[in-house]
């Protein structure tokens, strides 16, 4: 969708400062304001206006985008206000990029200032859960009075898909819940310059086998030494193998696109070890940038400027326009896994109330017109209209004019919005995107664990020390800058000591309980 709505996509944000006022540090749950005196009577034949509220109640919103705060983001947040004027919400929108987003977040919710609203994209769902930083959005019946709208929405089944020991701390998008796994976007002029002619792509995305795609990038290295050949990042595993990730993490996962409820350690999988052995050959070849685990820059900003061929991604109907018009140059996008959603899909990165919000009905008023008002959804995704985009006259928005990729006032990370299915189609997708969204979730390969949900709590000592571990080498060796056969068995031990078993033990614990309730 627009640049950088990397829907992944894509785009802006810049860090607006976290000093919001402090709030409370348990959350209130109080009555709705006043809608003026009963007492008014409208004329015969005349229909009364609406009353103001009584209060306006300020609801602050955080989430990521790709490049931080976009330049206009306070005559949206205006424009948003207006709006929600209606219910006595006044928001205040806090963005910012991916890589200070978590930390911000942490430093925010630990100190206890005031984020009623925030989205758990790059924040990590079940460790805020861990921590004790979630609201329980059905106490006190808060969801079930004044979200009612929420759950029409994106249906009861995907609200239950968030509970995390029976409690429902978050709610999901409304968005793409399946992935094409093992996908690249490659620059359509780099394919061109070696003389690639791509095949016909389905929902824009070319099918080709992985030694395809390897004859593909030696290709391009040697016609473009100057370029980096593919850009992959952290979550590069996860997005290119058949696993599912129970938890959201790789601390125990199911096998083969989850056809049976067997947890295995991932780290001693053939599957990790070919990866972790392929973007070692990569890197040995010099496809990748050598600066890459300290280079924050991001990748659509690379590729506009000419710095790479392409980039590891998951596919999804829509995703060629989604970073063409990140990137603001022609992409192709290819595939070479399955089509596959997982058990922790759905509940991914749902939007959440902290316990530190100031007013938990004030909130739930905000999450609910935003899950349901086309206005409130195309302002949060794409800005003024006239301003930052039009609609054409076949219904599909565009950037407005004097606009493009590259200098766009206003755009979020589409498809991490409450209820993207609201928003403008963008040109160049198919009208019908929302409706292939649908089917393209549907038609996919489904694990065998959808709808299960894990609760860490009883091992976060060990997730945290997993975790540390975890982080200590994964750049080192998912971007291919040490032998695998020495550092993966390094690693594995060092997790295993740290408590990686006993996290596998109680995932297989909790979903065979699940699996006997569900039978």
């Amino acid at each position: 969708m627009i640049k950088r709505a990397l829907a992944f996509a894509l785009a802006l944000a810049m860090i607006i400062s976290l000093a919001a006022c402090k709030g409370s540090a348990e959350p209130t749950s109080q009555d709705p304001p006043s809608n003026g005196s009963a007492a008014t009577v409208a004329p015969a034949n005349e229909t009364a206006p609406e009353a103001a509220p009584a209060e306006i109640k300020k609801v602050i919103v955080a989430f990521p985008t790709w490049v931080g705060a976009p330049p206009d983001t306070g005559i949206v947040q205006d424009a948003m206000n207006e709006i929600l004027s209606k219910v006595g919400v006044e928001i205040e929108l806090q963005i910012s990029d991916p890589g200070s987003f978590s930390q911000n977040m942490t430093l925010a919710l630990s100190s206890g200032e005031q984020i009623d609203v925030m989205g758990s994209l790059m924040a990590n769902y079940t460790s805020l859960v861990t921590q004790g930083y979630l609201l329980d959005l059905e106490k006190d019946d808060l969801i079930g009075t004044y979200g009612k709208g929420i759950v029409d929405a994106v249906g009861q089944e995907y609200i239950d898909a968030c509970r995390v020991g029976g409690i429902l701390y978050g709610l999901p998008n409304n968005r793409d819940m399946a992935v094409g796994r093992f996908c690249a976007s490659i620059s359509t002029e780099c394919l061109e310059g070696i003389g690639y002619t791509p095949k016909e792509a389905l929902y824009d995305r070319v099918r080709i086998t992985p030694e395809e795609f390897d004859e593909i990038l030696a290709k391009i290295h040697d016609k473009y030494p100057d370029k980096e050949t593919l850009r992959v990042g952290l979550v590069s595993y996860m997005q290119c193998n058949t696993a599912d990730f129970i938890g959201g993490n790789a601390f125990g996962v199911l096998l083969d696109y989850g056809k049976t409820l067997k947890v295995e350690n991932t780290f001693e999988t053939q599957e990790y070890k070919d990866w972790c052995k392929k973007v070692y050959g990569y890197n040995q070849k010099g496809y990748i940038n050598p600066d890459i685990a300290t280079d924050t820059t991001d990748v659509y900003s690379l590729l506009g400027a000419g710095r790479v061929a392409g980039f590891l991604e998951q596919g999804k109907p829509g995703i060629q326009m989604q970073d063409v018009a990140g990137s603001g140059i022609p992409m192709t996008v290819f595939q070479m896994k399955d089509d596959f959603v997982s058990s922790s899909a759905v509940a991914g990165f749902p939007w959440v109330v902290p316990y530190t919000t100031a007013d938990s009905v004030a909130t739930m008023k905000f999450l609910n017109e935003i899950y349901t008002s086309e206005e409130l959804t195309n302002l949060f995704v794409y800005g003024i209209e006239g301003k930052h985009y039009i609609v054409k006259d076949d219904g599909l928005a565009a950037y407005a004019e004097g606009v493009n990729a590259m200098n766009v006032g206003f755009s979020t990370i589409s498809w991490a919005a409450p209820n993207q299915f609201l928003a403008h189609v963008w040109e160049g997708n198919s009208p019908n995107l929302w409706n292939e969204l649908r089917e393209f979730n549907n038609n996919a390969a489904k694990s065998a664990a959808l709808g299960f949900t894990f609760d860490p709590t009883p091992i976060a000592t060990e997730m945290t020390a997993v975790q540390n571990t975890y982080d200590e080498y994964q750049k080192s060796i998912e971007y291919g800058f040490v032998d695998p056969e020495t550092a993966i068995p390094e690693m594995n031990a060092k997790m295993l000591s740290a408590g990686l078993q006993k996290i596998i033990d109680e995932k297989q614990k909790q979903l065979d309980e699940w699996a006997a309730l569900s039978a």
